[in-house]
């Protein structure tokens, strides 16, 4: 795949204004959140991590201002030499950053998909819709670093100014919608959180002999736990829990593997965790499976939300030590292959353990009794809770920058007032839906369309033209393709939000 030579890139920049400088305001205050990890966002990384605290806390710092960076730029320096993040610490990242919530309600797509039948070819399908999904989003994810080397952006939003914003008027007065789709994903992000939480935290009160609503329970949560999380100013004490995130998807997978095999929810093999609502026990039909029919979009959008981040493409590509596009492409691979390794197993595991009743959020199948599933519920708890306030930040700084809201208004009272405010929407979001794989395909696909499919694809088509005869003829055939594969993200999303809309009516 040709890419165009920095050379030529430089000069197309030069003759269109430069490199550019913007306001970043917000950097002083994000570090300030962050000082007692000793670093910006231009320090160096180290090449290898020497213990588990400076890799916890070097995540942490990343996530703080990851989705604030997607809207703004990183400094000149970092932009011409590259980051000093190595191959393996980014793979980490991105695999973090891909594997979260959106793991858990795969299997109800593939119970969708399946019909409830129990044969062991059910899965085929599955593995190639979530393959083919993972190769499509990788592709876009390294187009938008392929975008950052054209245009020497830094930022999402940067990217879009210096390619689609230098073609017309329309298209710069179209750039507010770069961010807020940016911040509504994140905020999908948050309301995704709100449910699992209130699901896990009956559960686990359940285990101990206490019986709430799930109202009761969101509720609760919210008040004392998570909108105290929110408000804190020293986010270095959430930095141990980033480890427990990781540990606690890991246990969670290996539970499930263990519970699919021991037979403790089969009727057949005298499950002793038959002790759920009738409507979560497992249950298989014994037709064939059913032919491949619209269903094949539900899980495809829900794909959309379990492969979604590329608003911090151009932070990866910029942080990534000699960031060619090769390297980068590697990172990519690498990552998106293991994500779709871990979304394939978690979906077998949760659907040839429950079938045709697999649950949006697949812990909620497991018993209340279940010791194992109580710890999952825990560690997914504990990982969730001190990790809201990362996107949450995110949203409510990207809401500030949306609007131009000065420093003067930014004060402690403003911000506390705005925080309960929003995470009053995101409460409110989560009271209402129960079903965590009908957000996910729902919202992914329709905000996950704008910023995987829309807004690149007009990128790179624009960045192609704006380079003019330099150009090959392969690059500027592929810019075309780019625009047919985005048509064809926007009908699978619509129509699978069709799909859901129809089926939720019936």
């Amino acid at each position: 795949m040709n890419i165009i030579p920095t050379s030529e890139t430089e000069v197309f920049i030069r003759q269109n204004g430069g490199y550019g400088t913007h306001d970043n305001h917000h950097n002083h205050d994000n570090q300030n959140m962050i000082t007692s990890f000793h670093s910006s966002e231009t320090s160096a990384t180290p090449m290898y991590i020497h213990d588990l605290k400076s890799s916890m806390q070097s995540t942490l710092a990343t996530s703080i201002t990851m989705i604030q960076q997607s809207l703004r730029p990183f400094p000149a320096s970092i932009r011409d030499m590259g980051g000093t993040s190595s191959l393996s610490n980014e793979m980490f990242n991105l695999v973090k950053n891909l594997i979260g919530a959106g793991a858990f309600g795969i299997p109800s797509g593939v119970a969708t998909l399946a019909g409830g039948s129990s044969t062991k070819w059910a899965m085929l399908p599955a593995a190639e819709i979530i393959i083919i999904m993972a190769v499509i989003f990788g592709y876009y994810f390294i187009l938008l670093g392929r975008i950052c080397k054209m245009t020497m952006a830094a930022s999402y939003r940067e990217a879009w100014d210096r390619s689609a914003g230098t073609r017309c008027d329309l298209m710069r007065n179209l750039s507010f919608l770069v961010p807020l789709s940016v911040i509504l994903m994140a905020g999908l992000g948050n309301v995704a959180y709100s449910m699992i939480l209130a699901d896990t935290v009956k559960s686990l009160a359940e285990r101990f002999g206490y019986h709430f609503s799930r109202t009761a329970s969101l509720m609760t949560l919210t008040v004392f736990v998570l909108l105290p999380l929110c408000m804190v100013k020293k986010l270095s004490v959430l930095a141990p829990f980033s480890a427990v995130g990781t540990a606690g998807m890991v246990f969670t997978l290996v539970v499930m593997a263990v519970r699919c095999f021991d037979g403790s929810y089969n009727p057949q093999q005298g499950g002793r965790y038959l002790d759920t609502s009738p409507d979560l026990h497992p249950y298989f039909s014994d037709d064939d499976m059913p032919p491949i029919g619209t269903n094949i979009f539900l899980l495809s959008c829900m794909c959309f939300q379990a492969f979604f981040c590329h608003y911090n493409a151009p932070r990866y590509y910029v942080e990534l030590q000699l960031n060619t596009i090769p390297r980068f492409t590697s990172v990519v691979n690498v990552s998106f292959s293991v994500s779709a390794l871990v979304y394939f197993a978690v979906g077998v595991f949760g659907y040839y353990t429950f079938g045709a009743n697999t649950d949006g959020f697949v812990l909620n199948n497991y018993s209340a009794n279940d010791d194992l599933a109580s710890i999952c519920r825990f560690a997914i708890a504990i990982a969730l809770a001190f990790t809201y306030p990362l996107p949450f930040i995110g949203t409510r700084d990207g809401i500030l920058d949306l609007f131009s809201v000065g420093d003067e208004w930014q004060t402690s009272t403003n911000l506390n007032l705005l925080t309960a405010a929003i995470l009053g929407v995101f409460t409110v979001l989560a009271w209402h839906f129960t079903d965590l794989g009908l957000l996910n395909a729902v919202g992914g696909a329709a905000l996950g369309t704008a910023v995987v499919f829309i807004f690149p694809s007009i990128m790179f088509f624009c960045a192609v033209q704006n380079v003019g005869c330099e150009v090959s003829f392969w690059l500027r055939l592929e810019s075309v393709m780019v625009l047919g594969l985005m048509l064809a993200g926007i009908a699978m999303g619509v129509i699978g939000v069709l799909v859901m809309t129809v089926g939720l009516g019936e």
